[in-house]
Order: C-alpha cells, then sequence, then structure tokens
C-alpha cells in the first residue's frame, strides 16, 4: 500500500532513507543506526516504543500519507501543485484553490501542494477545475480529526 501511494506521486520506496517499522497502525521510518538501538531497549526493558522516527503515515483501509512523507518526497516528484500567494492563504485555512490560483501543475490527479517559495503546505486533488485539500499544515492547528 505505501509503495502504491508513492508509485501515484512518481517516487520510488528506495528513495526513502531508512527502514519502514510499523506501530500499531502508526508507520515510521527509521535510520537503521537508530533502530538498532531500540531493538536493544526493546529487548532490555520488553516494552515497544510508542514511536520511533519520522511518522510517514497510517495504515487504515487504505494508507493514509502523512504530512511529513509530503516533506520527504516533495523534491523526487513531479506531482506538485505550485499556488500563489492567495492560494496559499486558501489552502492554509482548509478550503480548496480556485484555478486562477494555481501556477502550476494543473494535470488531474494526487498532489503535493507548495508556495511559490516550494514550501509543503499539504496534499490535494486537482480536478481541472479545483485544487481540492485533501489535508494542509493548518488542519493539526484547526484541531479537526480525519480528512477528507
Amino acid at each position: 500500500m505505501i509503495q502504491e501511494c508513492l508509485i501515484e506521486f512518481g517516487v520510488d520506496v528506495e528513495r526513502l532513507e531508512g527502514i519502514m517499522v510499523c506501530i500499531g497502525k502508526k508507520v515510521f521510518l527509521v535510520k537503521e543506526n537508530i533502530l538498532e538501538i531500540v531493538r536493544e531497549i526493546e529487548m532490555k526493558t520488553g516494552r515497544t516504543p510508542y514511536a520511533v522516527g519520522v511518522e510517514i503515515g497510517t495504515l487504515l483501509r487504505e494508507f493514509e500519507p502523512s504530512l511529513e512523507l509530503a516533506e520527504l518526497i516533495c523534491e523526487y516528484t513531479e506531482e506538485k501543485a505550485v499556488v500563489n500567494e492567495e492560494g496559499e492563504k486558501l489552502f492554509s485555512y482548509g478550503r480548496d484553490v480556485f484555478l486562477e490560483n494555481v501556477r502550476n501543475g494543473k494535470t488531474r490527479g494526487k498532489k503535493i501542494v507548495v508556495n511559490e517559495r516550494g514550501e509543503v503546505l499539504g496534499f490535494g486533488f486537482f480536478d481541472g477545475a479545483m485544487l481540492k485539500n485533501v489535508v494542509d499544515k493548518g488542519f493539526y492547528l484547526r484541531g479537526k480529526k480525519g480528512r477528507r
């Protein structure tokens, strides 16, 4: 499921530096040397960590990528939508972005949404007329649960 998600963004799983580890439904990307330390601690204490490394997503019915994964793969994907300043405001407040505020990335499909400075704002879906907000960085600040 993770590989399928990455393929939608044109990114090979090999680009991710580290080892993927599942803890419950969360998926983390962990550097190999850190994973060795975690395994030693697990053996000594008998406890499993709550989290380790960088959370890249959640396994539900399908893989739900985290905003950190967007940050990790942004430089490797062409599936980006660049929005202007007005589009950035709309998107960051959980709104969809009008076509005139989308500078690049006007092909249909899933997109990593970035501003004109290349900063990741979140995930969106471009339907040909609007850039739909799937999840944005302001999502956590607004205290919302779930995704659209």
